[in-house]
């Protein structure tokens, strides 16, 4: 039967702004299931365990619904009212002047800015964003005059929320290539990978909500936890990647139990680093332990130089969520992304992406479809491989011819955009980043990618963006700060 919900002010924003949402539902119980798939931000904000957490005042017909029960029968019921906790008999005000949560933020994008800002010329190994003369590869031009040539206006208008079929079968057809079980129904286009992230959080976590992840760990998603409240239980990354074994002992003395584990399982951001075979079978076995849910972003597995390719975490449990993202391989500025889920998981995350930009742009995925209707995809990133191949073994070798004897190491990926550069012990990356910028080079430092963790004494190294030539140039002034501070 059809109920209608009134929220008081403060639960709107949870709800799209809506003062009022329509639910079906025929018993209590039956009430909060619906108010948390249909709505899960609401959800997350008055339900506890799958009920009406003690927290809210939830009225039926002006009935508490305490006195129903969770299975009080709805039927000739016609309104609900959810007000906030009370407070000395009334609804507690809210404060005249709400003060600020603190929000968070990644230093990674900030270093846009920071070397935009700069007078003199610099070499940027800060941005982890496609090579230009990538970008140049794939005619954007003739493709995005095509797509409004033949479609015209219907190209610039809303699409599905879920993402346009066409695509969304493309994206299931190469995860299938890779093993993992994906018809187009398990597929959510994302405005790039970020908000497939943010999804995820919205659709899953709750404030207080234990997510374990890597660090160094990718700073966007560690602020996008932090920002859903959750609490994040950082781990170390090694040669194999996240750290599983560590990973239950800090869980164990930090005695929690996880919502939900985050990895960049292959040439991991910032390290580089890939999570080994026998280490994603850990891991899986560590969540299935406790009930929690794995999170796979997977920007960089097609970056692969060296070696044979790993099964994705969704290959070998197809309760992974997995993320991925044409930004590393087509055109960054698009930002189309997706999800790749359960169907229930892609409805719940649909419905909150509605409220959110009701769908990824028309033009941007249509853009993405006209490339790959013509062919050429996997030869487009057999290209992009020989080409950042190029620019991994050139920064390598300057590495090695800068900073050699200096006590200056870095490790070694099989792929993808980074370096993990470790510093003498007692040399802070920031005080090096600013006489890099001094002599026209710019990095990332270490401790943008940890909240507690310290890694102050090493620094993200992106070979992606300089030309061979730019590479060899900005390593030779990064050893002139060096030399300044050492």
């Amino acid at each position: 039967m059809s109920l209608t919900v009134r929220l008081a002010t403060p639960l709107r924003p949870a709800a799209g702004g809506n003062a009022t949402i329509t639910v079906e539902a025929a018993s209590v119980s039956a009430l909060a299931k619906a108010i948390g798939e249909q709505y899960p931000e609401l959800g997350a904000r008055v339900l506890r365990d799958g009920a009406f957490g003690r927290f809210v005042n939830v009225f039926v017909d002006g009935e508490d619904v305490r006195f129903l029960g969770p299975e009080g029968d709805l039927s000739g019921k016609s309104t609900i009212e959810i007000l906030p906790a009370m407070s000395g008999g009334a609804v507690a005000p809210l404060p005249r002047q709400r003060a600020e949560h603190e929000v968070y933020g990644s230093f990674i994008d900030e270093t846009i800015g920071i070397v935009a800002r700069q007078t003199r010329d610099t070499v940027s190994f800060a941005v982890g964003s496609p090579a230009r003369e990538a970008l140049e590869l794939v005619g954007a031009d003739d493709l995005a005059a095509t797509v409004i040539r033949r479609e015209g206006a219907s190209a610039l208008g809303y699409t599905i929320t879920e993402g346009e079929p066409e695509l969304r079968e493309i994206i299931a057809g190469q995860a299938r290539a890779r093993g993992i079980d994906a018809s187009a129904a398990d597929v959510l286009v994302s405005a790039g990978a970020l908000q497939a992230i943010d999804l995820a959080c919205r659709v899953f976590l709750r404030p207080g909500d234990v997510v374990v992840a890597e660090s160094p760990g990718f700073a966007n998603a560690l602020s996008a936890f932090r920002n859903h409240g959750a609490r994040v239980l950082e781990v170390p990354v090694d040669r194999e990647g996240l750290d599983v074994s560590e990973a239950a002992r800090l869980i164990r003395r930090a005695n929690v139990r996880p919502r939900m584990f985050f990895v960049v399982p292959n040439f991991q951001n910032p390290s580089g680093e890939t999570l080994s075979l026998a280490r994603r079978h850990a891991l899986l076995a560590l969540a299935a332990s406790h009930d929690a849910l794995v999170v796979d972003d997977d920007p960089y597995g097609l970056l692969r130089y060296r070696g044979a390719d790993l099964p994705p975490l969704a290959a070998l449990d197809r309760g992974v969520v997995s993320i991925g993202t044409f930004s590393k391989t087509f055109l960054p500025g698009l930002r189309v992304g997706w999800v790749i889920a359960t169907p229930d998981v892609i409805r719940r995350m649909a419905k909150v992406k509605q409220t959110m930009d009701s769908s990824t742009g028309t033009l941007a995925q249509r853009i993405v479809l006209e490339f790959h209707r013509r062919g050429g995809a996997e030869a487009h990133v057999g290209r992009l491989r020989e080409l950042y191949r190029a620019k991994q073994d050139r920064a390598r070798a300057a590495l090695a011819r800068e900073f050699a004897g200096t006590g200056v190491t870095w490790n070694d990926p099989d792929g993808g955009f980074y370096f993990w550069v470790r510093l003498p012990r007692g040399l802070d990356a920031r005080r090096l980043l600013d006489a890099a910028l001094e002599e026209g080079v710019a990095f990332v430092p270490g401790d943008a990618f940890a909240i507690e963790r310290d890694h102050r004494s090493a620094l993200r190294f992106s070979v992606s963006g300089p030309t061979l030539e730019r590479i060899d140039e900005g390593v030779a002034r990064l050893r002139r700060a060096f030399d300044r501070l050492s």
